[in-house]
Parts: structure tokens; C-alpha cells; sequence
């Protein structure tokens, strides 16, 4: 399948266009780097799977560095095999885009779950403790993937955060998003002073612009971790270079001090994840994962992806699944859309038409038969063009009005016959084919002497002037 030129796509893509094999159904969310969409893939006999589609923004495809980084990252991404990781299938680049084609979740993320219990306080415990002990367990198993070589590959996330973690209907929780994150044993991209993410979820270290190391997600994941426990934000300022000092500082208002009721083991356990210094945290993700298991089991709380879709289904409301008969009806089939021909985008009659009442009133003329007659019937030569077309036709592509004339005027009155008519090619735009000839200007032949001048300038309710033979011709 072709790939959606670069030159009509300058913005979202439109339903029903495609990218590569993917054929797109609607955008779901747009961030500073990438869009997503929601897509669908097509194959022999019928086949079809719904993916998420990441695009990266046009203008970023101009940064030779960044897309190389896209793409290794996505090579990267694309190796990671996990029930708690939203898989990569496809990536690469077609007609000059970028782009990441992942398994689709169907469900929200877990910011759109804060958002929705914020009245409520947050979600149950039982929910925030599913979430944190599944993405903990994502984590674990990217920190300790290793290469082709044996060798660790060092990946760190850098960016986990509420809208990075979805959460399916069926109560699957899903880590997305390792755009950003870095192969730190085996390249040098990573730069001091390089800082990604968001402000509010990156360790100490990480604002700093400081070596990261798989502890910088166990702190990430410790923010989001109170966010969920608490219904609150963990690190709030009135500006960015505040919230750098916060984050720094590691300062934060203690669960206990939202809700005296709040578990202290719990609490103990978050304010570890959220050491200052990396040393003072869990050595992993999954020793978080330990003790978020322990504490559950010890204090009568469940772990349960039933809760957990449970939970969604009554805060966010289920949705269903995207399948051919729910989606447009664009996605009815899987062929490509059509532009119209040139005579249907232009509205002009048929080429051979227009050559065949030219040339029979350029015949008529020059033997003094039949060009009132024609002139009678309303300027079939003359159709409007579209609006397109306007933008490149020339002041003189009309062919001339010609004046009613006697049966026997005088050759010097006779116009010259009408010029060839073309199609014309209008700009580069999307509603009109590329395959339209190009316009070009008419061309006249040049009046013989002055008589011509002013037999042309002569309106149509002149009289005609008086045949004179050659005998009585001046000159």
C-alpha cells in the first residue's frame, strides 16, 4: 500500500488516508513530540487489527538526529516482550514520515482515571495498589533487559507518568512510551544538561541533567504511586523553576498530612521510592513490587485485575471495542481513496467536444458560411472554469467575441480562427488531479495591416463596411 504523501498531510492526518499498510480512523491525543492515532491494519483474506499508530510531528522530521533517535528507540522498544508492556509492531519511515505502530489498549489512561475519581478522593486502594504493582513489574523487566550479546542493554524508561500507563477495560495495566528512553550502555546520546520527561515526575538526578540509572523510573513510579493513593498531586509550584527546586529538594506534603488515616507502612514505602538520594531508594523495581505485595497481603488489600475493571467500567464507562461494524464507513473496505478525474474536478465537457465545435467555426468563418449561425448557440467554447483554474489563467486564454457579420464580409474583418483549445493545469492543490495538461497562452497571429486594428475594434452594432472589388481598391 502506498504511503500517504508528506505533501498532503502538513497536519493531522485524515480519516481514511494511510500511512504505510495502516489506514488511519481518528487521532486519539497530539504531545510536544508525537501524535497518536488510532489505526487500522489491514491483509489478505480479510484480516485487520486495530493499532496505535505514533506519528511523529512533521516539523520534527526535518531533525536528522532526532528521528535517528526515534527509530533506534523504537528498535529498542520493539524487542520488549511483556504482559505489562504495550508490545511495538511495526516502525519505520514511508513518504517521509516517522512513525511507531504499537498494540492498541482499549481503555484510558491513568491520568484520565485520576481526573474522573478526583470527586471521589482518588481511586480505592485496592485499585492504586494494582496499578503501581503492575507497572512495577514492567519496569523490572526493561531494567534488566539484555541485548543480542548477553549483555544489559541499561534501559531506563525516563518518563513514566499518569498519562504514560493505561489501563484496559479487561483491568490489563499497560507501560507506554519508550520514546524517549535510552540504551545508556550502548550509546552516547545521552548528554549532560539533556533533560526529557516531565518536571513533576523526573528524579533529583534527572532535573539536575545528572547519569541516570534504573532508580530514576523506581522514583517516577513512587510519584505516581501517591498520586494514586492520595487522589493529590505530589510536587506542585507556581512555575517550573520552583518545581525544579521541589523535585531537587525532594520537598512534599506527607500522605498522613491529606488523611491522618493513611497507612504508615504505606507511606513508609512511597517516601523510600521518594529518596532524595538514589541510594536511600529500592535498588529495583521489583523490590518496590515486593513490598506494594507485602503490604497489600499483610493489611487485607487485593491485587485483582477484576477490581481493576471493574473500577473503570464504573468511573470511565465501557466503551466498545473498535471493529468494522462500529467504525466509519470509510473502513468498510481497504482500498484506496479515489480522486475525481479531471473532467469530473473541473467541470469542463469532454477535450474532443470543445476540438470539434472549434474547428467547425474556425471552417465556417473562413469560407463566410454558417458563423452566425454557430454564434447563435451560447458559447459552447467558453465554459467557466473551476475555481482552481481561475488562479492560472491568462487575461487572453478567452477565445475573442466575435461581431455578427454579413454573409459576405470583407476578408480583412474575418477573425483569425479560435486557438487550439487545452485543459488547463491548475497549482498544486489536493482537489484538483495532478494530471491535468498545463495552461498555456493563446496565441494569435498578427493583425495584417491597420484595416485589421480597427475592423477588430469595430463594435457589433456597426454597420458592416461596403465590399469593394480589387479594382476599386485603393492602392
Amino acid at each position: 500500500m502506498q504511503a500517504v504523501p508528506r505533501e498532503s498531510v502538513p497536519g493531522p492526518l485524515a480519516p481514511g488516508g494511510r500511512l504505510g499498510r495502516y489506514q488511519i480512523v481518528r487521532r486519539i491525543a497530539v504531545g510536544g513530540m508525537a501524535e497518536l492515532y488510532l489505526a487500522r491494519q489491514t491483509g489478505d483474506e480479510g484480516y485487520e487489527k486495530m493499532v496505535a499508530l505514533k506519528r511523529v510531528l512533521p516539523h520534527l522530521t526535518e531533525d536528522v538526529e532526532f528521528v535517528r533517535m526515534f527509530l533506534n528507540e523504537a528498535k529498542l522498544a520493539a524487542g520488549l516482550t511483556h504482559s505489562n508492556i504495550a508490545h511495538v509492531i511495526d516502525f519505520g519511515s514511508e513518504g517521509g514520515e516517522q512513525f511507531m505502530a504499537m498494540e492498541y489498549i482499549h481503555g484510558c489512561s491513568v491520568q484520565q482515571l485520576l481526573r474522573s475519581s478526583a470527586q471521589q478522593g482518588g481511586p480505592p486502594l485496592d485499585v492504586a495498589l494494582t496499578i503501581v504493582h503492575e507497572v512495577a513489574a514492567a519496569l523490572h523487566y526493561a531494567h534488566d533487559r539484555a541485548g543480542p550479546d548477553g549483555a544489559p542493554l541499561g534501559l531506563v524508561h525516563r518518563d513514566v507518568s499518569p498519562s504514560n500507563v493505561l489501563v484496559s477495560f479487561d483491568g490489563d495495566v499497560k507501560l507506554v512510551d519508550f520514546g524517549i528512553a535510552k540504551a545508556t550502555a550502548h550509546t552516547r546520546v545521552t548528554r549532560s544538561g539533556a533533560i526529557k520527561g516531565k518536571l513533576a515526575y523526573m528524579a533529583p538526578e534527572q532535573v539536575r541533567g545528572e547519569a541516570l540509572d534504573r532508580r530514576a523510573d523506581v522514583f517516577a513510579l513512587a510519584v505516581v504511586a501517591y498520586e494514586l493513593c492520595t487522589g493529590r498531586r505530589c510536587f506542585t509550584a507556581p512555575g517550573e523553576f520552583a518545581l525544579i527546586n521541589r523535585v531537587a529538594a525532594g520537598k512534599y506534603t506527607r500522605p498522613s498530612s491529606h488523611d491522618p488515616d493513611f497507612p504508615p507502612a504505606l507511606e513508609s514505602i512511597i517516601a523510600r521510592g521518594l529518596a532524595v538520594d538514589a541510594e536511600d531508594r529500592f535498588e529495583t523495581a521489583r523490590a518496590m513490587q515486593m513490598a506494594i505485595e507485602g503490604f497489600a497481603r499483610d493489611h487485607g488489600h487485593r491485587i485483582s485485575a477484576l477490581a481493576l475493571s471493574e473500577y473503570v467500567d464504573a468511573v470511565v464507562g465501557r466503551e466498545p471495542y473498535p471493529t468494522a461494524t462500529t467504525l466509519p464507513a470509510f473502513c468498510a473496505s481497504s482500498t484506496e481513496v479515489t480522486r475525481p478525474t479531471p473532467a469530473a474536478a473541473s467541470g469542463r465537457a469532454p477535450r474532443t467536444t470543445l476540438l470539434l465545435v472549434g474547428g467547425a467555426l474556425a471552417v465556417g468563418l473562413s469560407v463566410g458560411l454558417g458563423g452566425p449561425a454557430l454564434l447563435d448557440d451560447p458559447e459552447p467554447a467558453t465554459v467557466s472554469p473551476p475555481a482552481e483554474a481561475v488562479k492560472v489563467a491568462q487575461p487572453d486564454a478567452k477565445p475573442p467575441q466575435i461581431p455578427l457579420q454579413s454573409p459576405t464580409p470583407t476578408p480583412a474583418a474575418v477573425p483569425d480562427p479560435p486557438p487550439e483549445v487545452r485543459e488547463p493545469e491548475p497549482e498544486v492543490a489536493e482537489s484538483v488531479p495532478a494530471t491535468a495538461s498545463k495552461p498555456k497562452k493563446s496565441k494569435r497571429r498578427k493583425p495584417r495591416g491597420k484595416a485589421v486594428s480597427k475592423a477588430n475594434s469595430t463594435p457589433a452594432t456597426a454597420k458592416p463596411p461596403e465590399y469593394l472589388p480589387p479594382s476599386r481598391r485603393g492602392g
